[in-house]
């Protein structure tokens, strides 16, 4: 089981429980178990000051479908929703210890035969942040081994969450690189930097993988949330708005947050929670984060997410949580 969520028009988020399984043909698929609404925390009964359980509702309504798992792995879904004290007792009293099994190169290629190029190029960037993974999307590096047994909408999910940890600079790189771009300007020396490359060019080709993707089936085939409104899934559409509206259209600065080198107002989400509730998500009181400053508050943000990040054995779901504490906050130091 995992913690999915899903944007809505409005600019909210929605959480639901899913679960990757196999079907008769070994596809593996995605289902929905449970709907956790907008705010998963109604779902967690706490007992006095250190003390919680989950609502038995959610796990009725999980048994009633036949779903084999383990309590603790509820509670690691609801992990990022516990009050902040609570969820570092249980961090620190719940790591697993394990020994890690160790393959040769040989076992890992063919483990990781069908893990597509797609999910390749975006975990390496991911892990190694330059633009040139040609070479090192193709190895078997052990760390791929985060996208095995998943469905598409999992893979999805884990995915998102490490790219909540790029800079803006960064993103701009990951789009060029994850595209499979700088291969299309070969042999240039230079087609590993998109600045040194024709901008138009970059929009056509950025444009034909993106195309590319929508129609393979061995990408949105294999458990992706079934999609059935015009135009591009959801989990490609976010890159070409990424694209085009955030990053290439809009030049990057260090100005002002929120505003944009021609003085464009950059959207930024509506808040819709307290700000109580993103307070706690950061670790901070209300006068702690009224004495920051802006490069003070996103120094703490910055931080936190590395404490987050899945390499580090943080918990990819905790990205989304912490992602619109930051977003909204953020906001009030414009």
């Amino acid at each position: 089981m995992y913690l999915a969520s899903q944007c809505q028009k409005d600019g909210s988020i929605k959480y639901f429980i899913r679960h990757s399984y196999q079907d008769e043909a070994d596809t593996w698929l995605s289902k929905s178990l449970f709907s956790l609404g907008y705010d998963p925390e109604k779902y967690i009964v706490y007992v006095g000051d250190r003390a919680f359980y989950i609502d038995p509702a959610v796990e009725e309504a999980i048994s009633s479908q036949e779903v084999i798992y383990n309590y603790d792995d509820l509670e690691e879904i609801f992990l990022p929703f516990l009050e902040p004290e609570i969820r570092r007792v249980v961090e620190q009293f719940g790591k697993r210890e394990g020994k890690r099994c160790r393959y040769s190169k040989a076992e890992l290629a063919a483990m990781q035969k069908d893990i597509h190029p797609f999910d390749r190029r975006r975990l390496c960037f991911l892990k190694f942040c330059h633009t040139k993974i040609e070479e090192l999307s193709n190895q078997p590096f052990s760390f791929f081994n985060i996208l095995l047994n998943k469905s598409r909408d999992e893979t999805e999910q884990v995915l998102e969450g490490m790219e909540f940890m790029l800079s803006l600079r960064e993103k701009r790189e990951y789009l060029y690189a994850i595209f499979d771009i700088p291969r299309r300007f070969a042999p240039r020396l230079t087609r590993f930097i998109p600045d040194a490359q024709d901008q138009d060019l970059i929009d056509k080709y950025l444009l034909e993988g993106i195309c590319k993707l929508d129609q393979d089936p061995t990408f949105l085939n294999q458990g992706a949330v079934p999609w059935k409104a015009k135009g591009l899934h959801p989990y490609l559409r976010k890159y070409l708005i990424q694209y085009f509206d955030v990053l290439y259209k809009w030049p990057i600065t260090d100005g002002s947050a929120g505003h944009n080198t021609t003085g464009h107002k950059v959207w930024s989400p509506p808040a819709k929670s307290s700000d109580e509730k993103h307070f706690k998500a950061m670790g901070i009181s209300a006068n702690e984060f009224s004495r920051m400053g802006k490069k003070e508050f996103a120094f703490l943000f910055r931080r936190k997410a590395q404490e987050l990040h899945p390499d580090k054995g943080g918990n990819h779901e905790a990205f989304i949580v912490l992602q619109q504490a930051y977003q909204i906050l953020i906001r009030r130091k414009t």
